[in-house]
C-alpha cells in the first residue's frame, strides 16, 4: 500500500469513526444496521487494517444511514456530515432521528409521524381559530349583558332613591295629616 492508499483510509477510518460518535452508537450496532452478521469488517476499518469495500459503501448506501449521513463526505470528506434532510431539523428531532436508525426504525416512519403531527397540530389550529371566534362572540355577548346590567343597577339604584324619596313626603304629609286632623277636632 502506498503512502497515499494509507491517508486515504486512514481518512475514511475517522470519518467513520466520526459517524459511529455522532450518532451514539458502536461499531458493533452500526455494522447490524450494516446487514453485518459480525463488527470485524467495520472492526477492521477502524483500525485501517483494510479500506472499506464496494460491498461495505454499498451496504451504507442501502441502511438507513444514508437518508441521514451524506454519502459523499463519507466517501471523500467533502460537503457536510449531515445530509439536507438532517440540517434541516431541529437538534431534538436529529436525536430522534439517529436513535430511530441507530434501533433499525426507518427514516420515512419518522417523516410519516411528523406528517401526522402537522396534520394533526392543522387539524387542533383550526378547531382552536373556529372556538376563538366563538369565544369572541360570546365575550361580546357577556360585555353587553353586562353593560346592560351595569345601566339597570344605576336605574334600579334611582328608583329605590326615588321610593326612599316618596316614602319619606309621605310619612311626612301622613304625620301633618294626623296634626291637621287633631287640630281641627278640638
Amino acid at each position: 500500500m502506498t503512502k497515499t492508499d494509507k491517508e486515504k483510509i486512514a481518512e475514511i477510518s475517522a470519518r467513520i469513526d466520526t459517524i459511529i460518535e455522532c450518532c451514539a452508537t458502536t461499531p458493533n450496532n452500526f455494522a447490524k444496521i450494516l446487514g453485518y452478521s459480525r463488527a470485524q469488517t467495520v472492526y477492521d476499518i477502524q483500525n485501517r487494517k483494510c479500506a472499506p469495500s464496494y460491498d461495505f459503501f454499498n451496504r451504507f448506501a442501502d441502511s438507513e444511514y444514508s437518508a441521514i449521513i451524506n454519502l459523499r463526505w463519507l466517501l471523500n470528506g467533502e460537503g457536510e456530515m449531515w445530509t439536507d434532510f438532517m440540517r434541516r431539523l431541529t437538534h431534538e428531532d436529529q436525536i430522534i432521528v439517529v436513535n430511530n436508525v441507530n434501533h433499525g426504525i426507518s427514516v420515512s416512519s419518522y417523516q410519516v409521524a411528523t406528517e401526522v403531527d402537522i396534520a394533526v397540530n392543522r387539524y387542533t389550529l383550526t378547531e382552536l381559530q373556529k372556538e376563538n371566534g366563538e369565544l369572541r362572540t360570546r365575550a361580546k355577548l357577556a360585555d353587553k349583558y353586562y353593560k346592560t346590567t351595569l345601566e339597570q343597577a344605576k336605574q334600579i339604584g334611582k328608583l329605590e332613591a326615588r321610593i326612599e324619596d316618596l316614602e319619606q313626603r309621605l310619612g311626612k304629609t301622613a304625620g301633618d295629616a294626623n296634626i291637621a286632623g287633631t287640630a281641627n277636632v278640638g
